[in-house]
């Protein structure tokens, strides 16, 4: 874990999301990447990250969004499913804007979604069960999984795609070595604590888990050996896909869009729809035992909340907090395990930084 008494904050920042995905983890890396000497994703395409770049939003599904920082190594890691389509789509959009196709590595033994896998999974069940818990379904990405784990010589990995060799390294020795020269290296979760196969509500849950330690491990690193900041992400009010998606928490009440809109105070309708599929998010209030149990188990050095401005429209992207933020913060500390906030998002393109200073001396510290 993190050593407060080493320079820096740490040469691995692990950015998580403590509910149940779509916490705004993309907002809060973009806001990290001029740290980053590397940025590393793994997961798979399901979980889409908004960022913003040169005024335009971008939704990334498998390029790390650390790729706004231009000096930054952008690596899908050995844990990552890919779904080649998607992926190409990405390079052709993001190399509009930024050199990318230089410092892109794909671990040479990631994963690849194929044709079959997605018709396999279109012509049964499962993407009714994926459906239930993951914006997206129907992709192949359950069943890739799932062939992943059976071991089936069908598989297909990144060295075995022609438009991929290009890109394949060991991630696993390129990712250590960064961090054994000090450089920094964010590892940017995808989905949420909250939907872990192990921890989450099953069966509505992902085909992982979603945790500090198995994103680490995903990317071939050790939370042991290296100096790690964790830094956990929480939304004012979570959320879930749409549809038959499971349970909130206990101490959870699920509650409209409307009702967001009157608590904001916000003169606009407040309504929020997935980046990926489109459809209508379900809402509810703020789980105090279920951000407990995720900061219990991810241990975060710091809380990232976002979405404050659902509390005040006021501080729409505004770099300030009012009376009813700074109210929820201080729930916030007695449920963290300890863990500070220092990152309040107000917007999709705003963020307050209690530790600007410390950041600001690290960022003189890695951009070139």
């Amino acid at each position: 874990m993190y050593n407060p008494d080493k320079d820096g904050y740490g040469r691995v920042i692990a950015v998580v999301g403590l509910q149940y995905g779509s916490e705004g983890k993309g907002a809060i890396v973009s806001y990290l990447s001029p740290c980053a000497s590397v940025g590393i994703r793994t997961g798979a395409p399901n979980a889409g990250h908004t960022i913003y770049y040169k005024g335009r939003k971008f939704v990334m599904r498998q390029i790390p969004c650390v790729w706004i920082n231009p000096y930054a190594k952008l690596v899908i890691g050995r844990g990552a499913l890919i779904n080649l389509d998607i992926l190409l789509k990405e390079l052709r959009s993001v190399s509009q804007f930024s050199r990318i196709k230089d410092r892109l590595f794909i671990d040479h033994n990631a994963h690849v979604i194929t044709n079959e896998h997605v018709r396999a999974e279109q012509n049964t069940d499962l993407a009714v069960r994926i459906g239930s818990t993951s914006a997206t379904s129907g992709e192949g990405i359950g069943v890739a999984a799932a062939d992943k784990i059976l071991r089936k010589s069908s598989c297909v990995q990144a060295r075995d795609v022609d438009q991929l060799k290009k890109y394949c390294a060991d991630t696993v020795d390129m990712i250590n070595s960064y961090v054994e020269r000090d450089e920094i290296v964010i590892l940017e979760g995808t989905q949420g604590y909250g939907i872990s196969i192990d921890f989450g509500t099953f069966p509505y849950v992902t085909s992982r888990n979603v945790t500090a330690t198995a994103l680490a491990t995903d990317a071939g690193l050790s939370m042991n050996r290296f100096n790690v900041q964790v830094i956990g992400v929480a939304r004012v009010f979570p959320i879930r896909v749409a549809g038959n998606s499971g349970p909130f928490d206990k101490d959870s009440d699920e509650i409209t869009w409307n009702d967001v809109t009157k608590i904001a105070q916000s003169d606009v309708p407040i309504v929020e729809k997935t980046s990926v599929t489109k459809k209508v998010r379900r809402v509810a209030t703020f789980s105090r035992e279920g951000f407990q149990e995720a900061c219990q188990v991810n241990r975060p050095d710091e809380i990232a909340i976002t979405f404050a401005d659902y509390l005040d429209w006021s501080i729409h992207e505004k770099e300030k907090t009012t009376g009813p933020i700074e109210d929820f913060l201080d729930t916030v500390d007695k449920y963290s395990e300890g863990a500070e906030v220092t990152l309040v998002q107000t917007g999709p393109q705003t963020t307050v930084d209690f530790d600007w200073h410390r950041r600001t001396r690290l960022r003189q510290m890695r951009c070139w």
